[in-house]
Parts: C-alpha cells; sequence; structure tokens
C-alpha cells in the first residue's frame, strides 16, 4: 500500500500525457496496481484521451471488451500515438480467435497507415499467415512482393517462403495420412481455414466439466497448435487441444483449462498475458 501511495505522490507531478505512459509502461511490464488505482479519476479528467483508451484496454480482462475499447481507440483517435498498438491488439484478437480473414483485415492496416511502427515486422508475417491459413496463397504471394519493395530491411521472401513450407507441409502429412488409413476409417478432412464468422461446432473429447475455457488460437496446422500447447504446458496451464469442425473443414484450437465462472477464465487469460504475452478469448464450452 505504501508503494502504491509513493508511486501515486510521483505520478502526480507529471504532465497528464507522461502520467499515462509511465502507467501504460509499468502494465506492459507486469505491474497493474498503480494504475487500476488511478483509472477511474484520469477517466473523470481525460474521457476522450487516446492514451486513456490505451490504458484501459490494457487492463480489460475481457478480450471481447477489451477489443471494443481498442477498436474505439484506432476508430476515433488513429494518428495517435497508440493507433498502430490498438490495431494489433484487435487483429491479434481475431488471430487468437481463428478468424483469419478478419485479423488480415486489421493486419492490412499496418502497412498502410502504419509503416514505421515497431510491431510492422510482426504484423507482415502474421497478414501472410492469416491469408495462407485462410486459403488465399495466392493474395499472400501477391502481397509479399509489394511487402519486398516497401519494406527492403525485412525477410519478406523468407517469411513468405517459411510460411508456404509449413503449410504445405502439412496439407502433405495429412493427405499421406487419408492415403494410408485403414479402409473403415473415417475419412480425414482437408485442413481448410474458416472463410467466415458463422459459429462453428466444437467436438471436445475430454468431456471435461465447466462451463467455460480459455482459447489462444485455432490452427489449421496440426504441428503449430501442438507447439503453443507444449509452449502453455511448461510454462505451468493445463493446455489441450480441441478439434473444430465447419463445413467439412477442421481447425486445431489450442485451449486451457475448464471452469464454472468467466471471471475464473479470465484471471488464467490475464496470467498468460502477462507471463507469454499471448492473448485470450473466453469460450463456452459445448
Amino acid at each position: 500500500m505504501r508503494i502504491i501511495f509513493i508511486m501515486t505522490f510521483c505520478l502526480s507531478i507529471l504532465p497528464a500525457q507522461d502520467h499515462l505512459d509511465v502507467l501504460i509502461q509499468d502494465v506492459l511490464h507486469g505491474s497493474r496496481d498503480s494504475a487500476a488505482v488511478y483509472l477511474p479519476t484520469m477517466e473523470q479528467r481525460y474521457p476522450n484521451n487516446p492514451s486513456l483508451m490505451y490504458l484501459k484496454g490494457l487492463l480489460e480482462n475481457n478480450g471481447e471488451e477489451a477489443m471494443v475499447i481498442f477498436s474505439k481507440l484506432y476508430n476515433t483517435h488513429p494518428s495517435s500515438e497508440y493507433g498502430d498498438d490498438a490495431v494489433m491488439k484487435v487483429a491479434e484478437y481475431y488471430y487468437a480467435a481463428g478468424m483469419y480473414v478478419k485479423a488480415a483485415n486489421w493486419l492490412k492496416k499496418m502497412p498502410i497507415y502504419y509503416s514505421r511502427s515497431e510491431h510492422i515486422e510482426r504484423a507482415v508475417k502474421l497478414f501472410l499467415n492469416s491469408l495462407i491459413v485462410s486459403g488465399h496463397k495466392d493474395t499472400a504471394v501477391f502481397y509479399s512482393r509489394v511487402f519486398k519493395r516497401q519494406f527492403p530491411a525485412l525477410d519478406v521472401d523468407g517469411k513468405i517462403n517459411d510460411l508456404l513450407r509449413d503449410f504445405e507441409k502439412s496439407d502433405k502429412e495429412k493427405k499421406n495420412a487419408k492415403e494410408f488409413a485403414p479402409k473403415f476409417s473415417t475419412p480425414e478432412v482437408t485442413p481448410v481455414e474458416i472463410m467466415d464468422e458463422t459459429p462453428i461446432v466444437t467436438i471436445d473429447a475430454n468431456n471435461a466439466s465447466g462451463t467455460y475455457s480459455l482459447q489462444t488460437g485455432a490452427y489449421s496446422v496440426m504441428e503449430n497448435a501442438e507447439s503453443q500447447k507444449i509452449n502453455l504446458i511448461i510454462a505451468g496451464f493445463s493446455a489441450r487441444i480441441n478439434k473444430l469442425y465447419k463445413s467439412n473443414r477442421t481447425l486445431y484450437a489450442v485451449r486451457i483449462g475448464h471452469y464454472d465462472k468467466r471471471e475464473d477464465a479470465q484471471k488464467v487469460g490475464a496470467q498468460i498475458k502477462a507471463k507469454l504475452g499471448i492473448n485470450t478469448i473466453v469460450i463456452t464450452n459445448n
């Protein structure tokens, strides 16, 4: 409590923008106490301040509500200091949810409006991957050529080649598995990414109790899902992979835990974000 008081005193003598920047950096480095204490007062003083909106979004544990805040920040203050950060937050939310078409639409804003952003390399990679896994490989190749000219310092060729190789390798492995499968087995569905945002049916082999779970991503490549699952388990989180099925298309969703209360899932999501920097969404188990 004494630490918060000292921090509060120090922040009170800073200009408003510097004050907010300090609080934002605290949250990004895992310290939320001072920001949580100051947020209500700052909202009264600067209700439409873009930095305050970004801080509020960082403090929000509900992924959907945070996405709404970051979307509003971009729509109302696209030229602000945190405009590019807001775009990345929204894009990463959709990417983690497996909504790759929507993720690509947001990620496309980065090279157009924020070409000098510190996030540009990650944005380019996620954008190209979102196009590939959603079935738009030709479009991904086209944009890779555009980015190669726009960002000569980035290894765009290396990125697109790696992404295509990983995708095609997984596709080939699944075709081989189908070819050598026993005659009585159910034919395996070719893993093509969902192209719309309509509800999907969840096939949960675990059948564990608990209304809610966390989802960190939904991949058409099983190997990618396994990689993230292993990283989460090493970090101490009970991760699993659920197969998602829609219109003869298959995804592999990485999920954590079974929780009776949404709030409990959100708390674990905040821990994952602080520890691994991975965004999560709360989903309802079927």
